[in-house]
């Protein structure tokens, strides 16, 4: 199954079925004057789940399935030099989010197996035949458990994006 965003902001789009163009979920992060918070919503309006970005005294908090847990306790880093997340889903086991190194792309591995699951991609502008879409091909297994490859996908990428942009600040800054 292959998901595409309809927006390149991953906290704030539709998500579809690229092939049916079936809307499967929606994401949208209200303006706020406190903590920020990201809602997905399945099809039908539910709310599935949501990411809270933490004021200066707490931690992030993400909700899903009706639990409410610190983002580093759900999802949490690899390793200690390492910009990798996982997560135990639903079917018991550990995922991680891996990002491809000089690439906007990740992919998201079977921590037991090493078996790709899904993989990400970013939008490309060009002519409509190499046009794309930001999206999450996506492993039929991993069907079951696609509103937590969802949540976990919009954190890591948020923080990529925002780790890409301290980057090139540095890099203007140094030049």
């Amino acid at each position: 199954m292959e998901l595409a965003f309809l927006s390149n902001d991953p906290l704030e789009s539709v998500v579809v079925d690229a092939e049916t163009g079936d809307i499967l979920f929606s994401i949208s992060t209200p303006p706020s004057t406190g903590a920020r918070k990201t809602n997905i919503y399945d099809a039908r309006g539910q709310k599935l789940a949501h990411y809270k970005r933490r004021q200066v005294w707490e931690h992030d908090q993400i909700m899903l399935q009706g639990e409410i847990k610190d983002v580093s306790d759900w999802l949490r880093r690899d390793g200690l030099f390492t910009n990798a997340r996982k997560f135990v889903a639903a079917d018991g086991r550990w995922y991680v989010w891996k990002h491809l190194w000089g690439t906007s792309r990740m992919e998201l591995v079977d921590y037991q197996t090493n078996q790709v699951i899904a993989k990400s991609h970013g939008s490309r502008i060009g002519c409509s035949s190499t046009s794309r879409r930001m999206g999450i091909r996506v492993s039929p297994k991993a069907i079951p458990f696609l509103d937590a490859i969802l949540l976990s996908f919009i954190i890591c990428e948020k923080k990529r994006r925002e780790d890409a942009s301290t980057a090139a600040i540095a890099v203007a800054v140094v030049s």
